[in-house]
């Protein structure tokens, strides 16, 4: 009898994590979060677990997408097959977590680039019929131009579209990096903070060398101010933006080491990501944060505020 409960004793968090993930998906405002549940699972129950989990939220969100689809009477075929590649994304999103946890043999921003890079696969198809919505297109064309309508706007409406796509474009992949690092660290710091534990961003530090990512993305955005550049330019703003977003997060783990240099306790260092979350959303505030941060981080090629340091954190190095 204990043989043939235990496997469903085990089961029973996946299946409970998987139900939120999906919940969290559908939800609307929170779906940003909905990985976190299955990194919770990854970072609790170890990467098997973990990896089915990922697994099984992904098949849901495929079959829901499907139901959708018949529910409806007399669908187009184009419509079908939109409602098939927008569940794409998510599951592109689930292989890349899953991808971070699986993989030991790179840092933790090298694991966090290459599980993104999993996840922008997901995300293909739907720039895709966006670009070709922008071009007046695709399945996508006639609904996107009635949504721009509907905010307003009835004339120029092709312009506003393919604007549009092109910040679609320039922005997925910190959009992506930035989601996949959130629900990584998120999941995790539950865990350990249920054994005492704190998840601490000051050893996390990147390749001196990715600041020339920084610097070449910038020199691409600037230059598409006076030239033409064409797919360059989303290639350079996906650059600047995601070389900077690794520098911010050294620059918040820098902050936490001033704060434990001046002797800050634990609490004190755990409010920092936090605090510099909250500014983000405070207008004004939050261009000095999203320069100053990033730049402090990037500071720290040159100059070692750090030397002799050794910490013994829980973050991911």
């Amino acid at each position: 009898m204990s043989n043939t409960s235990m496997p469903v004793q085990e089961a029973v968090p996946l299946l409970l994590s998987a139900a939120a993930s999906v919940l969290l998906f559908y939800s609307g405002l929170f779906a940003f979060l909905f990985v976190v549940p299955v990194q919770y699972v990854f970072t609790k129950y170890g990467p098997q677990k973990g990896v089915v989990t990922a697994a099984g939220t992904a098949a849901v969100v495929v079959v829901v997408h499907l139901l959708q689809v018949a529910r409806l009477e007399s669908i187009p075929a184009d419509m079908v097959r939109l409602l098939f590649l927008d569940s794409l994304m998510p599951v592109g999103l689930l292989a890349g977590l899953a991808v971070i946890n699986l993989n030991h043999r790179h840092p933790w921003w090298g694991r966090l680039l290459i599980g993104s890079a999993v996840a922008v696969l997901g995300a293909v198809p739907s720039l895709r019929i966006l670009a070709l919505a922008g071009e007046g297109t695709g399945p996508l064309s006639d609904q996107i131009s009635a949504m721009v309508e509907m905010l307003g706007v009835t004339e120029n409406t092709e312009q506003m579209i393919r604007t549009i796509q092109q910040v679609a474009m320039n922005t997925v992949g910190i959009g992506i990096v930035a989601t996949l690092a959130a629900n990584w660290w998120l999941g995790r710091s539950i865990v350990l903070r249920r054994y005492g534990l704190m998840e601490s961003l000051r050893p996390a530090r990147v390749m001196n060398d990715l600041v020339w990512v920084v610097i070449v993305g910038l020199a691409i955005v600037v230059g598409s101010e006076f030239v033409e550049t064409g797919f360059a330019t989303p290639l350079g703003w996906n650059a600047l933006l995601v070389g900077s977003f690794l520098f911010g997060v050294q620059g918040v783990g820098l902050i936490q080491h001033f704060v434990r240099l001046r002797g800050g306790t634990d609490r004190g260092e755990r409010w920092v990501p936090t605090v510099v979350l909250m500014l983000l959303f405070v207008p004004g505030i939050n261009l000095l944060v999203m320069l100053g941060v990033p730049l402090l981080g990037m500071s720290e090629v040159w100059v070692d505020y750090r030397r002799g340091e050794e910490y013994e954190g829980h973050s991911e190095h």
